[in-house]
């Protein structure tokens, strides 16, 4: 049979598509890598703009750890190196490991500018990173690590008195303990980001699909946590029948509650293919202990403790995919781009919208992909210490004439379904003088 290509678009931003993608097939992480290699003129090392950079002898030796570096070599790196690194010594430090000269054009058409958007606000930024209170990233740790204890005493109880409300509830805390264990897996590696896997999520695979393809090339072609809904769900502004904008409208739901059982699928490919890792099976630590703690039987533990990733699925599928990416008034590939070569940073602000309610809520930011513009420009900050950064954000929005469009939760919700829908491209690029962020917001 001929592969199924129709919901494949065409980037506007001139993005040649992955080979897998162009064919109609489908995407895991390590494929998504692997193909990047043959499109982003690596030459087996490590590109970052248009020089190429051998960084064997750095990998074991890199203070985020050694994965983000063995993850992305053959490949285009350079909104990873410009968004990760926040201070000018890595730009220096890289010249002793120059290669060569890139042979041919980035796929990438975004710019790192100095007198531009981002490099600007990131230039302003540094100032205040020395001064940032420890106390913000102290307060994230203690609400992560409660979300955890919560998730697993409600968890031992839901089983302990057989009650799906208590289940539900513990399914609450868990969704919020993965989200909150996002902000870690942004980081170096450390303990807390393992959190996340009580899901079942895999870290490394969603450093790959979120902080190394989602992060950096939001809402195009390239962006795994498009492709990887892709028929079912279909973002993209392309051709769609009625049948079609009915199916995904519908099967919404169904994705937010099936993500963690459906991650279960990447744990036994990693098998099949001897890429496991021990950590892998860390999600196991949550059922063994509702086994052990809950004193029922096996079935009635693997029923509740479904149950319990059910609603954690849905929490997150829900808050993660109407967090203000999804929206008619926000740019999609396919759709008409501010420039034919645009600064990354204006390329974020055109793609997503922050929410009003959780914006100023350190707890709701943490749980909720909150004060998402500034998480996005910088990843690798604690989420509790980004509402020190809203000042000076501000004034570089005045200084490039632009704002953020700030809306409420029930708009991302209500344009994330008429985004499924939309099956014609915007003309024009989105208006960012639009949704303006009030000066209470700050």
């Amino acid at each position: 049979m001929p592969p199924n290509t129709n919901f494949v678009v065409k980037s506007t931003l001139g993005i040649n598509p992955i080979a897998s993608r162009a064919k109609g097939g489908t995407l895991s992480t390590g494929l998504w890598l692997e193909e990047r290699k043959k499109t982003d003129g690596a030459e087996g090392y490590w590109r970052i703009h248009d020089g190429i950079y051998d960084l064997t002898e750095f990998v074991h030796k890199h203070p985020g750890g050694s994965e983000w570096l063995t993850l992305t070599k053959g490949t285009d790196i350079t909104e990873a190196f410009e968004v990760h690194h926040l201070s000018d010594f890595p730009k220096d430090m890289l010249k002793k490991f120059f290669v060569r000269q890139a042979k041919t054009k980035r796929n990438m058409p975004f710019t790192f500018e100095d007198d531009g958007f981002y490099r600007t606000l990131r230039r302003e930024v540094q100032p205040i990173l020395k001064s940032l209170p420890k106390q913000s990233y102290n307060n994230t740790n203690f609400f992560t690590d409660s979300l955890l204890v919560l998730t697993f005493v409600l968890s031992i109880l839901a089983v302990k008195m057989w009650s799906f409300g208590m289940g539900m509830l513990a399914g609450l805390f868990l969704g919020m303990l993965t989200v909150a264990g996002h902000n870690y897996f942004h980081m170096k590696d450390n303990i807390r980001m393992y959190y996340f896997q009580f899901s079942t999520l895999l870290v490394r695979d969603w450093r790959i699909s979120h902080a190394l393809s989602h992060h950096l090339y939001t809402n195009t072609i390239i962006d795994l946590e498009i492709i990887m809904f892709e028929p079912i769900l279909q973002y993209l502004p392309i051709k769609k029948t009625p049948l079609k904008k009915a199916l995904s409208v519908l099967s919404a739901p169904i994705v937010w509650a099936t993500l963690f059982h459906s991650s279960l699928i990447r744990t036994w490919i990693h098998m099949s293919r001897k890429t496991f890792k021990f950590t892998d099976l860390s999600w196991l630590i949550l059922p063994i202990v509702i086994y052990l703690f809950g004193r029922k039987s096996f079935l009635d533990t693997f029923v509740m403790w479904n149950f319990i990733i059910a609603c954690g699925s849905t929490y997150l599928g829900f808050v993660g995919l109407n967090a203000g990416h999804h929206h008619p008034e926000v740019f999609h590939d396919g759709d008409t781009p501010r420039s034919e070569k645009y600064d990354w940073g204006l390329g974020q602000l055109d793609a997503l919208m922050d929410r009003k309610e959780v914006t100023g809520s350190h707890f709701l930011v943490l749980t909720n992909f909150g004060d998402h513009a500034l998480h996005h420009f910088f990843p690798t900050l604690d989420h509790g210490q980004l509402e020190h950064l809203y000042p000076t954000f501000k004034n570089v929005l005045k200084r490039f004439n632009v704002n953020l469009r700030m809306v409420s939760q029930i708009d991302t919700i209500k344009g994330s379904f008429q985004q499924l829908v939309r099956d014609k491209a915007n003309s024009c690029p989105p208006d960012l003088k639009k949704y303006p962020l009030e000066e209470k917001e700050y």
